[in-house]
């Protein structure tokens, strides 16, 4: 049994059938989804440029994703700057799964001989350590002119990455190391 509602002379709004609108033709593309979109392209085409063919997959695709929305929900709304926080932050995790990777390799090579300074134990990065990261990538940009050249930008990112595997997980402090060893190198 369907209620039918007492809509007082007020007219019931046509029904919108997927992409078409009944009443004026083809709907209107909301103006964010449309910026949301364009931000995403830019950053996911930057994205393979800079990593290459064989991380274009659906797991990357979301994280992009998702990230952009997350800025989105935050308050951000240039397009620009959408898409270069989005892909600083699906950059950082790249580095991190390669660094994780890194380590789990050298840790499954078993040593000749032991070394001779104590080695770092390998691990792998929480994801709130990866947040932190990405926070700390984002802040290192934020100080940085606009059109910072990508091989500071992996030099911060390397140098984030490191810190952090020596235990560091205060984006501030990550931040701070970061940009110091940019200023001393």
């Amino acid at each position: 049994m369907t209620r039918r509602r007492n809509l007082k002379g007020r007219q019931r709004l046509a029904d919108v059938d997927g992409e078409i609108d009944q009443n004026s033709g083809a709907a209107a593309v909301d103006a964010t989804t449309a910026a949301l979109a364009r931000a995403f392209d830019s950053a996911w085409e930057r994205f393979i440029e800079i990593e290459g063919s064989r991380v274009d997959n659906e797991d990357n695709r979301k994280r992009l994703a998702a990230r952009i929305v997350a800025l989105a929900r935050a308050g951000e709304t240039d397009e620009d700057t959408l898409a270069q926080s989005a892909l600083i932050h699906l950059c950082v995790l790249e580095e991190a799964t390669r660094l994780g990777s890194k380590l789990k390799t050298a840790a499954a090579a078993p040593l000749p001989s032991p070394p001779a300074e104590p080695a770092t134990t390998p691990q792998a990065f929480s994801p709130q350590v990866v947040a932190a990261m990405s926070e700390a990538l984002e802040r290192c940009v934020e100080t940085l002119p606009l059109q910072t050249p990508s091989r500071v930008l992996q030099f911060l990112s390397d140098r984030i990455l490191e810190d952090a595997s020596r235990g560091e997980h205060d984006p501030q402090r990550l931040s701070e190391l970061a940009l110091e060893a940019l200023r001393t190198r």
